[in-house]
C-alpha cells in the first residue's frame, strides 16, 4: 500500500483559481479535478480544472457533468498533466467531509487527494482543507501555499 503524503502545497495561481471557481459558483457547489504531482510525503497542486456541476440539487450536492468530465480528462492527458485529486465546495458549511461526501466517494486505488473549499467560511474569506482519501477514510493534510 502506498504511503499517503503528509503535506500539500498549492501554487499561488492554483490557489486563486480554486477559490475563484468556488466563489463564482455560489450559491451552488463547485466541483472539478486537480493536477500536479505527488512524490513521497509531498503533494503539489499546480492546476485546477473545474467541471460543470450536473446535480439536480446543486446547492447541496455535486455531480460531474459526464461530457465536461471527459473533456477535462482528455485535455489533461493531451497536456501531460497528472490527475492528483478532486475538489468541491461547501457553500454554507465548513470544509469538513459531510455524510454525503462520504457516501459518494469515488473508487480510488492507492488513494488520492480530496479538497473541500468553504468560500463563505468567515469574514476573512474562504477556507480550504485538503485530505488524502484512502480506503474510504479522509486523512487531513497540512497545507502550504507556495511562491514561485
Amino acid at each position: 500500500m502506498r504511503q499517503p503524503p503528509r503535506r500539500a502545497e498549492l501554487e499561488p495561481q492554483a490557489c486563486n483559481r480554486l477559490i475563484e471557481t468556488c466563489v463564482n459558483a455560489l450559491p451552488y457547489e463547485a466541483c472539478g479535478v486537480l493536477s500536479g504531482s505527488c512524490h513521497g510525503e509531498l503533494l503539489r497542486i499546480s492546476g485546477v480544472h473545474p467541471i460543470r456541476n450536473a446535480s439536480p440539487i446543486p446547492a447541496k450536492a455535486f455531480a460531474f457533468d459526464p461530457a465536461d468530465w471527459i473533456r477535462v480528462l482528455y485535455g489533461m492527458q493531451k497536456n501531460r498533466q497528472s490527475l492528483v485529486g478532486f475538489f468541491h465546495s461547501h457553500p454554507a458549511s465548513p470544509p469538513v467531509p459531510s455524510p454525503a461526501d462520504r457516501d459518494g466517494l469515488p473508487p480510488v486505488d492507492g488513494g488520492t487527494s480530496y479538497w473541500i473549499v468553504a468560500p463563505r467560511h468567515s469574514e476573512l474569506g474562504a477556507a480550504l482543507q485538503p485530505y488524502w482519501l484512502q480506503d474510504g477514510t479522509f486523512h487531513p493534510l497540512m497545507l502550504a501555499q507556495i511562491s514561485v
